[in-house]
């Protein structure tokens, strides 16, 4: 069984909840297409439940297709899963599983958008540029006195 659901746009700090339930056992891949307003990493958990005790429920693996990504990102704990490096875009998250049994089942999870900040240079890069520089400005000096 597949179904598709459509959680709209994610913007940063905001956080959106998927789930399903299935009153018998059947295997499921279901598709959660949302959009990345800005770039950043895209991180979340779920949990199971089982009403009845008559049933079970196991989710198998999360991922993640679309937007910047080539390929596909996989992650197989979907109690928490973590995708960094995206970029704004439309993206789907497929949770795969396996609803056991005949009683009532079903997975609920949150997914969480989050900039990602700049990468700022250490001062030891700072220090090696500003030196380089430097000995560049002197081989130029010296460059200009020999030539008179």
């Amino acid at each position: 069984m597949a179904e598709t659901f459509n959680l709209g746009t994610l913007s940063t700090e905001q956080t959106k909840t998927f789930h399903n339930e299935f009153l018998w056992g059947q295997t499921f891949s279901d598709v959660f297409t949302f959009t990345l307003a800005d770039n950043g990493r895209s991180y979340g958990g779920s949990l199971t439940w089982d009403l009845t005790n008559w049933g079970g429920i196991a989710l198998t693996s999360l991922s993640l297709t679309g937007g910047s990504i080539v390929g596909s990102l996989f992650d197989s704990s979907p109690e928490t899963f973590s995708f960094s490096n995206l970029l704004a875009g439309t993206y789907s998250l497929t949770v795969n599983g396996k609803a056991t049994g005949l009683g009532a089942v079903g997975y609920i999870g949150t997914i969480r958008a989050e900039a990602v900040a700049a990468p700022v240079p250490e001062p030891e890069t700072i220090a090696m540029m500003a030196l380089g520089l430097g000995v560049m400005g002197f081989v130029a000096r010296r460059r200009k006195q020999l030539g008179k």
